[in-house]
């Protein structure tokens, strides 16, 4: 639909370039080189007998010949853009290639179809010039429509940026009340008033670990990725915490090489926010413990993996966490996330963002 869109510009463009051209054919100067692009031929004054005028003699059609001849060079390269552009090319070859052949495809019909056509018509000597004059009107076409595909990636590449931005204060905000909302404390709070009680070892490391999200939901900041290794250490943090809470009931496993942890990144809060959903929305006991598994897989994936029972009643939910996460993915990076579901597990894939992706 936006391709279509963007293709009715480019037409918008060709109808009002096309009069344009026709226009300035009228001048006197224009029309006086005519006998300079194709020379005269004397020796043939059966043609100049034919009964319809010749195009120099004639404003009517010397503005014809040149809008149609306009309007063919628009037309074969608003079709070219429209095919190549639907390769998965990367983009210099896409140009290289969209170039070549709209060159080929304007000398062929110029040189071989059109010019003839002048010469047959003026009983002119055909010579090379028209071909150039011909080439040139591509080039500036060319140059108009990379013009205005520059313009319109500059201002896709602006609503990505302010998509992104956005998506990512509405993820803050979210976690950041997630964290604080009375519920998670009140929970938190309990667990750690009964683990002073009972064990304080164990409490010291919880009251650790909670301190420890806070900090990091209120001082993010305008972050958008954080590295790898800094968020499996938030959700580590997370999971310990529930792992004290729920006990055996709940075991989770991380499988990441060592050597992974430290080349790539995610967006902030996104595994943390994928294992809050599995123990969400799962109920589960000793007999039928939750599992959860955070593994990498070699197409260079972050799957969070967990079994599944289903909570027969569940607290509301709009999804717009999940649903949040894919549209920053979308943004940052052109991928989504993958889903896969099941009756028996739940699991969900994220690309891992390397290089030019991880930003603040």
């Amino acid at each position: 639909m936006e391709q279509e869109s963007y293709k009715k510009g480019l037409w918008k463009v060709a109808a009002i370039t096309t009069v344009a051209w026709g226009v300035i054919s009228l001048f006197p100067v224009i029309n006086a080189g005519r006998p300079f692009f194709f020379g005269d031929r004397p020796h043939r004054p059966r043609l100049r007998d034919l009964p319809f005028p010749r195009p120099q003699e004639n404003i009517f059609l010397s503005f014809l010949e040149i809008s149609v001849l306009m309007l063919f060079l628009w037309f074969i390269n608003i079709y070219l853009y429209g095919k190549i552009s639907k390769r998965e090319w990367r983009e210099k070859t896409k140009r290289v290639v969209r170039y070549a052949i709209s060159y080929l495809l304007t000398a062929v019909v110029y040189y071989g179809g059109i010019a003839l056509i002048f010469v047959i018509t003026d009983g002119a000597r055909f010579r090379i010039f028209p071909l150039i004059v011909a080439l040139t009107n591509n080039t500036i076409i060319l140059v108009l429509m990379d013009l205005m595909i520059l313009q319109r990636k500059s201002a896709q590449i602006a609503v990505e940026n302010s998509e992104l931005k956005m998506n990512h204060a509405i993820a803050q905000h979210q976690h950041l009340k997630h964290q604080l909302q009375p519920h998670f404390l009140f929970n938190s709070l309990n667990t750690l008033k009964s683990l002073i009680k009972k064990q304080r070892p164990e409490a010291e490391e919880y009251l650790v670990r909670l301190s420890a999200l806070l900090r990091a939901s209120i001082s993010s900041g305008n972050e958008t990725t954080i590295p790898l290794q800094e968020e499996l250490k938030l959700c580590v943090d997370y999971l310990e915490m529930q792992k004290v809470r729920f006990k055996d009931s709940f075991s989770y496993t991380i499988d990441i090489p060592e050597h992974i942890l430290s080349t790539g990144c995610l967006p902030i809060f996104s595994l943390q926010l994928l294992v809050e959903n599995a123990i969400k929305h799962n109920a589960f006991t000793v007999e039928e413990p939750l599992r959860i598994r955070i593994s990498y897989s070699p197409e260079d994936t972050i799957s969070v993996w967990n079994n599944r029972k289903p909570k027969q009643s569940l607290e509301p939910s709009s999804g717009i966490g999940l649903k949040n996460l894919a549209e920053r993915y979308q943004v940052i990076c052109g991928h989504g996330v993958a889903i896969k579901e099941t009756d028996q597990y739940f699991s969900v894939e994220l690309k891992l963002l390397f290089n030019e992706h991880c930003h603040n």
